[in-house]
């Protein structure tokens, strides 16, 4: 990518949005993802901003999955994580690794998903989750095994939630890719090529 091609204060292909240029509901939105989200407007709202009604959509639906299902805070963030390596996303890793370390990922959890170790090795229950992302999203298929021990590790409703997090994230990552997202300033490109 040309670096010229990146807006200087948006940091990817296209501009912030405007509050002023923004009807009601995509004010409500901009208010939203401006007063205390991961990365405010510097990430996926920037994007969805300009398309008001997604960003509105986005902003119920996003508080659930990551707050109101019921999921462990560290299998969120496993999950979330998991996911944006599967897609490479350097971006999507940066905020929620700091994220991770936050909320108590341990370290060697980070680590094994950063530099994708076999998630026999990862402790539980982040080992299932880490093998249920890759095989449903890399793989292209989960087996028998990964499915049960995700069962047996969520119950059926709280796997959709987790599954539909993964796939909010998985959207988000491509969104980051297709305007080409760079890293905030000082922070470098944190994950290691795909094999």
């Amino acid at each position: 990518m040309n670096p010229a091609q990146i807006d200087p204060e948006s940091g990817c292909r296209i501009p912030l949005p405007r509050r002023e240029d923004l009807g009601p509901e995509g004010q409500k939105a901009f208010d939203f993802y401006t007063s205390g989200t991961l990365r405010g407007l510097h990430g996926p709202a920037g994007i969805w901003l300009h398309s008001p009604k997604l960003a509105e959509l986005y902003q119920p639906l996003g508080t659930y999955l990551r707050s109101g299902a019921g999921l462990d805070e560290r299998v969120r963030e496993v999950c979330v994580m998991a996911t944006a390596r599967e897609f490479n996303n350097a971006f999507e890793w940066a905020a929620h690794e700091r994220e991770a370390n936050h909320v108590g990922v341990p370290q060697e959890v980070i680590q094994s998903i950063k530099f994708r170790e076999p998630s026999a090795g990862i402790a539980q229950p982040f080992g299932t989750v880490v093998e249920l992302i890759r095989e449903a999203f890399t793989a292209g298929s989960v087996s028998a095994a990964t499915y049960d021990a995700a069962v047996s590790l969520l119950g059926v409703p709280l796997l959709i939630d987790l599954m539909s997090l993964a796939g909010m994230y998985a959207s988000t990552a491509a969104l980051l890719t297709v305007f080409d997202m760079q890293l905030d300033a000082g922070e470098t490109h944190l994950l290691p090529p795909l094999d």
